[in-house]
């Protein structure tokens, strides 16, 4: 048997149900987008609604 550290996942993998790819939380790299993403996503939103210039 092979053991794989955590480091070895991969950082996209496919979602059990239908064909979407999602982030790895076993990856570092991954665990790392999923806390990042909702975070430049809100304050992109919030940037946007809050009329800042370009």
């Amino acid at each position: 048997m092979i053991r794989h550290h955590d480091n070895e996942q991969p950082l996209l993998v496919r979602q059990r149900y239908g064909n979407r790819w999602v982030y790895h939380h076993r990856n570092p790299g991954g665990l790392a987008l999923v806390v990042i993403t909702p975070i430049v996503a809100v304050l992109t939103l919030w940037a946007l609604s809050s009329g800042i210039p370009r």
